[in-house]
């Protein structure tokens, strides 16, 4: 998993802009529309791989192309029935029905949730500029995820917790941000830690000074 040049992904859509850049430490986010521009950041540990599509409609719109369309038939049938009154009236019923339905159709846009660990969502403009173009970003943007974790975490923190070391580098393994030969490597490290922190922590004994002989007691020459 080599590091690489910080990646954008630019989407707009009518006035709608969306401006996201993958930086070492975080996203990078600018959402500009109507109501104005906006700058704002999303942390790579509040990512998640929760996606989800939504369509946004304008419900006015369509009631009016569904409404004209049902006036123009009821002319037509009316005609067909032998009541010519309504026949003036259908064709312009027919005509404002497909206007207010192209209208629906260029107003409607598509979205993409990315789910947050913090509740709020990270939104896209959905196949914008095209769905590859999203899908590779989506992509990078997990690389770039994982880049973060391993630089943050994909080393011996506290060799005195070997529990806690180990369960983070099973959290890493499982999320696929090290390999398992990886895992294995730094748990040896973890447990040859131990074992040389274990021996620097045992003082050898002091050698005892041998006492001194006592002298032989002295007696009288008999």
């Amino acid at each position: 998993m080599s590091d690489s040049s910080p990646t954008s992904l630019v989407q707009r859509y009518l006035g709608d802009r969306r401006e996201f850049y993958l930086e070492e430490e975080r996203i990078r986010c600018k959402a500009k529309d109507s109501s104005g521009e906006l700058e704002f950041f999303v942390n790579y540990p509040d990512l998640t791989t929760q996606t989800r599509s939504f369509l946004r409609r304008d419900g006015r719109i369509y009631t009016f192309a569904v409404s004209f369309g049902l006036f123009a038939l009821v002319g037509f049938a009316a005609y067909a029935l032998g009541y010519p009154v309504l026949m003036r009236w259908a064709p312009l019923w027919a005509i404002a029905a497909i206007i207010f339905l192209g209208f629906y159709l260029w107003r409607r846009r598509s979205f993409l949730f990315l789910d947050l660990t913090n509740g709020k969502v990270l939104v896209f403009l959905k196949d914008n500029p095209s769905a590859e173009a999203l899908e590779r970003f989506l992509q990078e943007m997990n690389e770039a995820r994982k880049r973060y974790f391993r630089r943050k975490y994909f080393k011996i923190i506290n060799p005195a917790d070997p529990r806690e070391e180990m369960a983070r580098l099973e959290w890493l393994h499982h999320n696929e941000i090290i390999s398992e030969q990886e895992m294995n490597d730094m748990a040896a490290e973890l447990m040859g830690r131990q074992f040389f922190g274990a021996v620097s922590n045992t003082t050898p004994a002091q050698d005892q000074e041998a006492p001194a002989p006592h002298d032989e007691p002295e007696t009288d020459g008999q």
